[in-house]
This record gives structure tokens, sequence and C-alpha cells, in this order.
């Protein structure tokens, strides 16, 4: 499938803010991860977080999961493998 260039400038942008980023790589170690968790293991305000994954969310490299009130965030591993690589963490135990 071949990206077009909106898409590749939306995903480098998102991936070029650290903290998202980091949401990103942390996500690549676990299949799933609650709103409070995720905010807790790297320090953000619950608004800070939804702000970082709203982007995230729209440049199509997480996927979010509503379950009542909570929010559950998954990365969406194809895509970031396909147009972001080297945003992976070594060893978070896919090939690419």
């Amino acid at each position: 499938m071949a990206y077009q260039e909106r898409d590749l400038i939306r995903v480098y942008r998102a991936l070029g803010e650290p903290t998202r980023l980091a949401i990103v790589r942390l996500l690549a170690q676990r299949d799933e991860v609650g709103c409070g968790e995720l905010a807790g293991s790297l320090g953000l305000t619950r608004p800070t977080l939804s702000y970082h994954t709203r982007i995230l969310e729209e440049s199509g490299l997480i996927r979010v999961r509503k379950e009542g009130p909570f929010r559950f965030y998954s990365l969406d591993r194809e895509t970031v493998e396909r147009l972001a690589p080297a945003a992976l963490p070594r060893g978070s135990g896919h090939d690419g």
C-alpha cells in the first residue's frame, strides 16, 4: 500500500515530539495500557496525555479503546513498522 506524502508528514510530526515517541516506545512493549498507568509511567497529567494520544491516534500510530469511562491504548504496530520502524525500541520482540 502506498502512503501519501501527507500521511508521512503527519506520522513524523507526531513522532518528532519526545513525549509522543516515549508513548509509542512504551506501547511497543505492551499489548495495551490503561490511561492511568500510561500517564503514571511517563509522569504526565491526564490532560497532557490526552493531548499527545489524540495526535498519535490521528496519525494512525495508536489505537484507543473506550470501556465506560476508561481508555486503553495500544500500538498500531503495522503502521509503525511500515512508516517509522526506527521508533520501535530494540528488543521489542518484533523483527522489522
